[in-house]
């Protein structure tokens, strides 16, 4: 029983740090460059992972379709299972597949969350400030769920003030003017003209 709660804990922490590097490296990395991986076949589905992150950046209220998600769950959800089955046993392996993608799906929900919904609670205030400071400053809080491979990898940075272009605001965090809402103005700052 204890080595499947350790696989659990060790396969969120998987999906984790899995989360910061596609986000990081592919989303904003090196493999931005296409033209020099057309040909390497297996780079195709961080290319169309790429599309789909760049799309969001261009509108933060963009997510990809979620039969698209849907299908890469279920092409690499049971590979990551079955890798982890061979290196560490069956039992151990399906727990860490299942911290894995119980971690996936939280970030899913807390991700769309953050662009959709006020926060609830000081934590996601705080998960807030520092997932749309990423979308101001792209080298910056590649962690959407969490900060700790940004403190391990020295890429968090602490905004007090997040200043967001208009048409990339939440519509949550400004009234109907276009103006920050009473309550977020000491945390957020908006710019430029509001989306058509």
């Amino acid at each position: 029983m204890l080595s499947c709660v350790i696989a659990v804990i060790a396969g969120a922490l998987g999906w984790s740090l899995t989360e910061y590097g596609l986000h990081r490296f592919v989303g904003h990395g090196p493999l931005r460059k296409r033209r020099a991986l057309w040909f390497l076949a297996p780079t195709l589905p961080l290319v169309l992972f790429q599309e789909e992150h760049l799309a969001h950046h261009r509108d933060p209220l963009y997510f990809a379709p979620t039969w698209k998600k849907a299908l890469a769950t279920a092409v690499l959800l049971p590979l990551i299972g079955s890798l982890a089955a061979l290196v560490v046993g069956f039992a151990p392996g399906l727990c860490f597949g299942v911290g894995f993608a119980v971690t996936y799906l939280g970030y899913e929900v807390v991700h769309r969350r953050i662009h959709t919904h006020p926060p609830a609670a000081a934590y996601f205030a705080w998960l807030r400030r520092h997932h749309l400071h990423h979308h101001v400053r792209a080298a910056t809080n590649h962690g959407v769920t969490s900060p700790l491979w940004d403190v391990v990898f020295s890429t968090r940075e602490v905004a007090a003030l997040v200043s967001l272009h208009a048409r990339l605001a939440p519509r949550w965090l400004t009234d109907e003017a276009g103006a920050v809402r009473p309550e977020f103005s000491s945390e957020y700052r908006v710019v430029g003209q509001p989306r058509a």
